[in-house]
């Protein structure tokens, strides 16, 4: 009998089995045995992965890049979603704030996601480093390690931020896009209290990683499965709305330079080491 292929996930939420269990029955559907192991944290799956215990990883972007650094850029990536390009930071603060730039957080207190939260940490420690150089010195940051492992995941520190800036702990912070924009859609804070000031240039966030030993006929016949599902089945439609996607994408280089900043910054702050 074939091998299953065997896919790691992290749990950040309930509904990853109810995800997982969509996507293996429909492997097994179409000829092609699949299994799931989910791991509480991003560290272990990226010890597995490297280790051989599982053929391919659903990584976060900061696991991507420490997957691809300690296995001497032997991973690879090979799909993804089409809302894991082009995603941002987006920096916060209240409308009444008089908080307009980076430039306006000298002095202020500005609070940061969970120290492995590439979107609500990692980047925007970036971002001010990049804008205030040595004045970085006269903001005071203040950490929300709230879920470390999940990479940002589960949103919690997020909205830990959003929450210290509406009762007036914090002056601004960092957020993800998909976090604000979810904010806006189901007007959790009143309109108008709270507004963004910066935005940060597009990267990339989730893809499915390899090793470049893994069977070349594994790696596409997984690719080519996921390519394949409908996004109007209703099954898989679920699947896709609770996954937040539209569509899976192939990884190719340029989805690949999307990945560069965060390589930099991580290595700058000493986040390659996979700690757990």
């Amino acid at each position: 009998m074939q091998k299953p292929i065997v896919v790691g996930s992290v749990a950040y939420d309930p509904k990853i089995v109810t995800i997982w269990d969509i996507i293996r029955d429909y492997f097994n559907d179409n000829g092609i045995r699949l299994d799931y192991m989910l791991f509480s944290n991003y560290e272990a799956q990226i010890e597995y992965l490297l280790s051989g215990k599982i053929d391919i990883a659903w990584n976060t972007n900061v696991a991507w890049v420490r997957a691809y650094e300690l296995s001497n850029h032997k991973a690879q990536a090979l799909l993804m979603r089409d809302t894991d390009i082009d995603f941002k930071s987006v920096f916060i603060a209240k409308e009444k704030s008089g908080i307009k730039s980076i430039q306006d957080l000298k002095g202020k207190k500005f609070g940061l996601g969970s120290a492995d939260s590439a979107q609500a940490a990692i980047l925007p420690l970036k971002y001010l480093e990049n804008e205030l150089g040595e004045n970085i010195k006269d903001v005071e940051i203040i950490r929300y390690n709230s879920d470390l492992g999940k990479h940002g995941d589960t949103g919690r520190s997020e909205f830990d931020v959003l929450e210290d800036i509406k009762n007036g702990k914090l002056d601004a912070g960092a957020i993800g896009i998909s976090t604000w924009v979810r904010i806006l859609e189901e007007g959790l804070f009143p309109a108008g209290e709270i507004e963004s000031f910066y935005t940060s240039e597009g990267y990339c966030h989730c893809n499915f990683t390899a090793l470049d030993t893994l069977d070349e006929n594994i790696k596409k016949t997984f690719v080519d499965i996921l390519l394949g599902q409908d996004p109007n089945d209703p099954i898989i439609k679920k699947m896709m709305l609770l996954e937040g996607l539209n569509k899976w994408v192939v990884t190719t280089n340029e989805e690949l330079k999307g990945y560069e900043v965060l390589t930099q910054a991580m290595k700058e702050q000493d986040l390659i080491k996979n700690n757990w």
